[in-house]
């Protein structure tokens, strides 16, 4: 456990005598002699800046009390969430303690050193409630349990907003680290989502290089869904559980490692995708789940076109999971007559996407070179983009040869997280939520928007919205693959092509961890308009330029 000091007092209210001693850095031992303290008396408040996300809790080391001795703790990804009252998601603006409690009482004894709560945060709220209350605090420090493992995976470059992005995608991914497992947020989706995986096992790989996490997480959601139960009661997830074996086996290269999954990839196959699959090609589930800027709103206008689209979006991640079968199963010599038949299905349907950037980009990643996909995902520019497929989105634009505008897109999206205080990435995000709103690490202002508060939709209404999200970290391997043009070819990692598309960048310097080592490019952009590359690699990697 690592111990972390508050860097500001953003807020104090009531009786509070020198709420600045909670900033300095002390023994973290309670003693019968104290000078340093803080003293909250009768009914007072004070919000604590620890000046970035964290996870884990708060350890309170307690002096004296005198009268009642309960406060109230309120945990905040943002201020506003630490100043506002729980209402469930049903409820509409508020917060929550789903998944792991973020607002409660509890009793500070004197002379006591207590650690509470175990969740997502930023801010601490600390509330006495009576009158009759006076407390003096000695410290109060977050209590946190991030990951530690070395990060072999870098990324620098001329441009400080770009470093800022990876930086912030690394450290989100990096929190979500937890009990061997990826968890998608550390605050309330402290659950092992198989589609919301992939792009975080992308971000792994570009990090840390292959992770037991991932089969861990595989492992477990396979045990959870004994066929023909969907992962995750999600059909589409089942599709993405394939997808995501496929990407360990390139990660790995190790057959023994994932020849035990297949018969239920199979299953996959047989079980959940063929019978979905009509013979004209229509793709239809019971949930068509993308992703939830996509889902279907009540009152929405072009409803016909939008679920078509959604149908669209599942016939193309269909043919992509089935393509992924297909590869797996010709790595071990099995028959693929099944996924023959399904994919010839599939083809005989054709799509034209006009509204959701990311079914437009899964169908380029499908095969779909359509037009029509490349004017949909240029339309608007960063606007529609999703933090869950931003890796597709991004990787799907540069395809079209558009590398400086889907970098243009990354730095405004991104970027637009940064410019209101965000430490880590979020599980949604729309550029319009920045027209005249607070920053996360403001109190909250009388005319203006809480952009925590004020937005979110779906499961994830008001403060309920998760600030550190796990899938937005597909930003990374957009970097690594695109701009920096460091693609693995084939299993194992053992050949690598580069193939830079620098887009305005004058220095590039990446580190690319494999099994055999860490792999480091560094590309220069010369006064002739030419990329000068220099490669550093282990004698067991090809590398083809």
């Amino acid at each position: 456990m690592k111990y972390v000091n508050a860097v500001r007092i953003v807020y104090t209210q009531g009786s509070i005598e020198n709420a600045e001693n909670l900033l300095k850095e002390k023994t973290l031992q309670i003693g019968l002699v104290e000078p340093n303290v803080c003293v909250m008396r009768g009914r007072s408040c004070v919000i604590l800046d620890f000046g970035k996300e964290v996870s884990g809790g708060a350890r309170l080391l307690t002096y004296l009390t005198q009268g009642t001795r309960t406060v109230r703790l309120r945990f905040g990804e943002s201020v506003g969430e630490t100043c506002a009252e729980l209402k469930s998601c049903e409820n509409g603006y508020g917060t929550t303690n789903d998944h792991s409690l973020r607002d409660f009482n509890v009793e500070l004894p004197q002379y006591s050193d207590m650690t509470f709560g175990q969740t997502g945060f930023r801010f601490l709220r600390i509330d006495t409630l009576d009158e009759s209350s006076e407390i003096s605090l000695k410290s109060v420090v977050a209590a946190v349990d991030t990951d530690t493992r070395e990060e072999f995976g870098s990324f620098e470059c001329d441009d400080p907003l770009v470093n800022e992005i990876w930086k912030t995608a690394a450290y989100t991914l990096r929190l979500c680290l937890q009990n061997g497992f990826i968890w998608d947020g550390i605050k309330r989706d402290r659950l092992v989502w198989i589609g919301d995986l992939y792009p975080e096992v992308r971000a792994a790989n570009c990090l840390f290089g292959d992770i037991p996490e991932t089969l861990n997480c595989l492992d477990f959601s396979m045990e959870q869904a004994p066929l023909p139960t969907y992962i995750n009661r999600m059909p589409t997830y089942s599709l993405w559980w394939v997808i995501n074996l496929r990407e360990a086996y390139l990660a790995n290269g190790k057959k023994e490692s994932v020849v035990k999954y297949l018969p239920y990839a199979k299953g996959v196959l047989e079980q959940v995708i063929s019978p979905n699959v009509a013979e004209d090609g229509t793709v239809s589930y019971t949930f068509n789940y993308i992703d939830w800027p996509s889902c279907y709103q009540e009152g929405e206008d072009r409803h016909a076109e939008r679920e078509s689209e959604r149908l669209a979006g599942v016939a193309y991640l269909t043919k992509i999971a089935v393509e992924c079968i297909q590869d797996l199963l010709n790595e071990f010599g099995e028959d693929t007559s099944l996924c023959r038949e399904v994919l010839a299905r599939i083809a005989k349907k054709s799509y034209k996407i006009n509204i959701y950037k990311q079914i437009a980009a899964i169908g380029v990643w499908a095969g779909d070179r359509a037009e029509s996909n490349k004017d949909t995902l240029m339309r608007g520019g960063a606007n529609g983009l999703s933090t869950f497929q931003s890796y597709p989105i991004l990787t799907a634009v540069a395809s079209y040869g558009e590398y400086d505008a889907a970098l243009s897109m990354m730095k405004e999206y991104y970027g637009g997280m940064l410019s209101v205080g965000a430490t880590t990435f979020w599980e949604d995000f729309d550029l319009e939520w920045l027209e005249n709103c607070t920053r996360l690490d403001e109190m909250p202002v009388e005319g203006k928007k809480d952009i925590h508060g004020d937005y979110g939709k779906f499961c994830y209404q008001s403060f309920r919205h998760s600030f550190c999200h796990g899938w937005s970290a597909g930003v990374i391997p957009y970097l690594v693959e695109t701009v920096a043009g460091i693609k693995a070819e084939g299993a194992g990692m053992r050949r690598i092509s580069i193939n830079p598309h620098l887009s305005g960048l004058k220095h590039v310097k990446v580190n690319f961890p494999t099994a055999y080592g860490v792999v480091t490019v560094e590309h220069t952009l010369q006064v002739n308009g030419e990329v000068e590359t220099k490669v550093d690699a282990p004698k067991e990697v090809e590398i083809v330029q």
